[in-house]
């Protein structure tokens, strides 16, 4: 197997690479670069990133942090989810409507396409799959 040792500059590339277009264009660039799944931490956008082989790349928060309900409310997650994707609010809102729906971390699976939304000490969760293009 290829090492892959993923940096924060491809990373920003990528992000750079999928700017204006729908989430799955950046999923879709990140599997091409070797990642297998990256989790965030809603609180604080906290990106942990782990390539096919294992390797890890963590990226300190760059947004303010607030706290996460404790109260798992499935309808306003989803809404949160369905205004993001149809563009009606930026990523920082999305991450804010989501946490104040109970979600505190979220894994995007680009290995099963899929992304697993995850209450507190991930107790309920919530799983969409990225469509393909």
């Amino acid at each position: 197997m290829e090492l892959i040792e993923l940096t924060e500059e491809q990373i920003k590339a990528a992000e750079e690479q999928a700017s204006g277009q729908p989430y799955p264009y950046l999923a879709k660039i990140l599997k091409d670069i070797g990642v297998d799944n990256y989790e965030v931490k809603v609180r604080n956008h906290k990106v942990t990133y782990t390539s096919i082989n294992g390797e890890k790349l963590v990226l300190p928060g760059d947004m303010p942090e607030f706290e996460c309900a404790e109260a798992f409310k499935l309808e306003e997650v989803k809404s949160a989810i369905r205004r993001t994707q149809e563009g009606q609010t930026d990523y920082a809102t999305f991450l804010r409507e989501i946490g104040e729906a109970g979600i505190h971390t979220y894994v995007a699976d680009l290995t099963g396409m899929k992304i697993i939304y995850q209450g507190p000490n991930s107790e309920y969760e919530y799983e969409e799959l990225i469509p393909e293009v």
